[in-house]
């Protein structure tokens, strides 16, 4: 198995693992002065910080987890859901086993940027 296969799944199991804890756990997130985060913002704030710092540290597996940890909101991000079933709608579902497959097509050239 090739290092894009195995960011790829583990991008992808990323995902799984979340949807199913968020789903049994339904918490609110925290919200800090107002603001009410989501933890898709932390994994992109992970995923720029590992693209930023590629140059002196590259870790595939951390990468994979900050990617999916963004990607499993990602449909939520684009139809602007208010809700937590706005999360696990049809349309919300479709469009993150669109950027499932995008990632797919496109892992190598991710990784090859990224290394």
């Amino acid at each position: 198995m090739t290092l894009c296969d195995k960011y790829f799944l583990l991008t992808t199991l990323t995902i799984i693992i979340t949807r199913v804890f968020v789903y049994i756990f339904n918490k609110p997130s925290p919200t800090i002065k107002n603001f009410r985060t989501h933890h898709w913002m932390f994994g992109l704030v992970f995923t720029i910080i590992l693209f930023c710092i590629s140059d002196f540290y590259t870790n595939i597996y951390l990468l994979a987890i900050s990617m999916g940890i963004f990607l499993d909101e990602i449909g939520f991000i684009i139809i602007r859901g208010k809700s937590h079933e706005d999360n696990y709608s049809p349309k919300s579902f479709m469009i993150l086993m669109f950027f499932i497959l995008l990632l797919f097509i496109f892992r190598e050239n991710i990784i090859n940027f990224y290394l």
